[in-house]
């Protein structure tokens, strides 16, 4: 009997966690992309000299690697196409670094990989290529300046007047230990024994 208040008040949790007003969904100011296979799922885009990002909401692309800032003269299209002051210039696609890791970079149209003025933030061709770097990015949140980007999509649940809040993983952790109990209730009940 306590086993079936207790699932009911998880499985409220959940419902509560995928439709109330205080728990939608996250939505990263970035896009994250993966490959055709999915094998591998990135967000940080590696040049020779920095790392970024491309916004979600504008498609520019945004230089993580120090100070967040947004290249306004960037453009990054559908198809990965990117763009400079309105004039093509590469691609972004993954390829293998020399760590022998699928990450995701800013080449050339030859393959080579793309740098950044430090100064003026204007790209140019490098004849390096992507197995020429070792620890490229991949994780935006490892380079992303504001904390609440990453933060734990959490759920308030009002528990004797108390907004308590439940993560979504916690929410997981207690259906799945639920599930374990329960069985082994079902086996107490019909006699079954685990030795």
């Amino acid at each position: 009997m306590r086993f079936n208040i207790f699932a009911s008040i998880l499985v409220s949790i959940a419902a509560m966690s995928f439709d109330g007003s205080e728990a939608r969904a996250q939505i990263d100011p970035w896009n994250t992309y993966s490959t055709t296979n999915n094998v591998s799922r990135c967000a940080v885009i590696n040049a020779a000299n920095a790392e970024l990002v491309v916004s979600s909401v504008t498609g520019q692309f945004i230089l993580v690697s120090s100070t967040d800032v947004t290249l306004q003269d960037t453009f990054v299209d559908a198809d990965n196409f990117v763009f400079f002051e309105g004039e093509p210039f590469g691609s972004i696609g993954f390829a293998t670094d020399g760590d022998g890791l699928l990450s995701l970079w800013w080449l050339t149209l030859t393959g080579t990989v793309i740098e950044i003025d430090s100064i003026t933030a204007v790209p140019s061709a490098t004849s390096k290529t992507p197995g020429d770097f070792t620890d490229a990015g991949c994780d935006a949140c490892n380079f992303w300046d504001e904390p609440t980007a990453c933060a734990a999509q959490t759920v308030t649940v009002p528990l004797c007047g108390v907004n308590v809040p439940v993560t979504l993983p916690m929410i997981g952790l207690g259906l799945g230990v639920m599930g374990f109990v329960r069985r082994g209730e079902r086996r107490r009940s019909r006699g079954i024994s685990k030795n």
